[in-house]
């Protein structure tokens, strides 16, 4: 393995420091791993030729010799290079979806390692994006050191949308990875654009991902609900949707529509899915039939993820057990962090039951110190439980600032306050979350005893939230009442402690039975009378 800061096998520094990369003959091996962006005059040929650009062939076996090579230089910490060996990989092998997620692995961390520019040798390589594989090659590339740019994303998976089908590449899955990534990226935007959406619909629509595509096409209609073409086409693609889930539109076909409508099992379980409210019955049923269809084909994604919604709908302590087994095994095998995700909120459900059972043998017994300790025992076990659990997932998904929004809620409450600054400083960038964020940003400082940054940042959460006789406005409010008082008193701000006094007087004007106002105005009118 390389030392950090060391160059990769097979590579020379330029003069500005940086790599560029050599053929690299792996063990075993006797052809040279060549790389994208080898001059001409290179003794090495490529490992594709220009003719072979204009009809892309593949090859899983020779791609996976790359992955291996972008594994280990990853774990070498030369990320960048790491990225350009996973894009070769996928030249070869472009619907591979764990190369997917371990070339944003390598480029989500070249980011956090201070990255911001890729090389010229990097770009160079991707520069001629004349084929449909180096065109989604080149987009990943882009999107991928811009990760929260819509745009970008949009175009990778647009481009990964017409690559599906070429020389029989499947890219019905990296489609939907990177659409589904794109479509919050576009809500989040500050104004988000209608056209965007349409791309992402039609994207999603060309690989058969019609709920997806109803999604973005959704979002497309709430920017612009006078386009009544587009309401209408994302009305069409939803009947699509059900009657592809259905097998209706092979009407006419052999086992199309009239098989359908004779076999009348099948449309008992259609039934029993769409329903909202099932019975014990129904619940039964739906398992019987997905655990049979899980036998018949037990490495299937879409055919496990159909047994544990079941289960989980149905809800027995074994069920959930099973549902987690199940969960857990998909995600070692396809390395896909969904199943992983689930698994852990199977494990925060029953967690939180037991809680919650200690939490009410404490309600009914206040004057039981035990069952007191208990309850709050058992609360910080589940606080540091549902921590860890979002600490992954914000590591898995990087860019998603909702998720780093309530794992920053999570380091705030159990006190780890310089790293709910960090989460909040990024989170309060999406709309959704931006108060809230400013609120609990403030009061992490607060508690850090930065007074003047919790100041500055209860200021800019009462400025965003507008309305300040809601809850959150009062609790902004209170927030600043307290800075201001505590500057004054250490600091003799005669300025500080009016202001505080004057929000004080306002609270209790408002809601005189809000928390401890009644005496944190007397203290302060106190504060003031003393610095005068």
């Amino acid at each position: 393995m390389v030392s950090a800061g060391a160059s990769a096998p097979g590579s020379i520094r330029s003069p500005a420091g940086l790599t560029r990369a050599l053929p690299v003959r792996l063990a075993g091996g006797n052809e040279p791993l060549a790389l994208f962006g080898k001059k001409k005059s290179d003794a090495a040929p490529e490992p594709e030729t220009e003719q072979q650009e204009a009809a892309p062939k593949f090859s899983p076996e020779k791609a996976r010799r790359f992955f291996e090579h972008a594994k280990t230089v990853h774990e070498a910490t030369n990320y960048e290079y790491a990225m350009t060996s996973w894009l070769n990989g996928m030249r070869l092998d472009p619907s591979e979806m764990n190369a997917l997620e371990g070339f944003w692995k390598s480029a989500t961390t070249f980011i956090q390692e201070g990255g911001t520019k890729l090389s010229r040798e990097t770009k160079r390589s991707f520069a001629e994006r004349k084929d449909p594989v180096m065109k989604y090659l080149g987009a990943l590339l882009d999107w991928s050191v811009e990760q929260l740019n819509p745009a970008l994303a949009v175009k990778a998976a647009e481009t990964a949308g017409k690559l599906h089908g070429v020389d029989g590449a499947d890219m019905a899955e990296p489609t939907y990875w990177i659409a589904e990534r794109a479509l919050p990226l576009i809500g989040r935007d500050k104004k988000p654009r209608k056209d965007l959406c349409v791309k992402l619909m039609e994207s999603a629509a060309s690989v058969g991902a019609y709920d997806l595509a109803v999604r973005s096409g959704d979002m497309g209609v709430r920017i612009d609900p006078t386009d009544v073409g587009l309401a209408t086409r994302v009305k069409n693609m939803a009947a699509q949707a059900t009657m592809s889930s259905g097998g209706y539109d092979k009407t006419g076909e052999e086992g199309g529509f009239l098989a359908n409508i004779r076999d009348a099992s099948k449309q008992q379980q259609l039934s029993d899915e769409d329903r909202l409210v099932k019975t014990e019955d129904i619940k039964d049923r739906l398992i019987l039939t997905a655990e049979q269809e899980f036998k018949e084909r037990p490495d299937d994604l879409p055919t496990i993820s159909k047994l544990v919604k079941a289960l989980i709908e149905r809800g027995r302590p074994e069920d959930e057990v099973r549902a987690y087994k199940l969960l857990m095994k998909a995600f070692e095998d396809s390395g896909q962090f969904r199943f992983r995700q689930q698994a852990g909120d199977i494990r925060l459900r029953q967690a939180k039951r037991k809680l919650a059972d200690y939490l009410s043998a404490a309600e009914q017994n206040p004057d039981d110190e035990q069952a007191v300790a208990n309850a709050k025992k058992a609360r910080q076990k589940f606080l540091e439980m549902e921590l860890q659990e979002y600490r992954l997932r914000v590591e898995a998904y990087p860019t998603d600032v909702a998720l780093k929004y309530q794992l920053g809620r999570l380091e705030f409450e159990l006190g780890n306050h310089d790293e709910a600054i960090a989460l909040f400083q990024e989170s309060k960038n999406d709309p959704k979350n931006r108060v809230q964020s400013l609120t609990l940003l403030a009061r992490s400082f607060l508690a850090k005893k930065w007074l003047d940054e919790a100041i500055q940042t209860f200021r800019a959460g009462i400025e965003q939230q507008g309305d300040k006789r809601s809850g959150l406005g009062m609790e902004l409010r209170y927030g600043l009442m307290e800075a201001l008082a505590i500057k004054a008193g250490e600091e003799k701000d005669l300025e500080a402690a009016s202001e505080a006094e004057k929000l004080a007087s306002d609270i209790a004007i408002e809601q005189i039975g809000y928390r401890d106002i009644r005496d944190r105005r007397e203290q302060i009118k106190k504060l003031v009378a003393e610095l005068k």
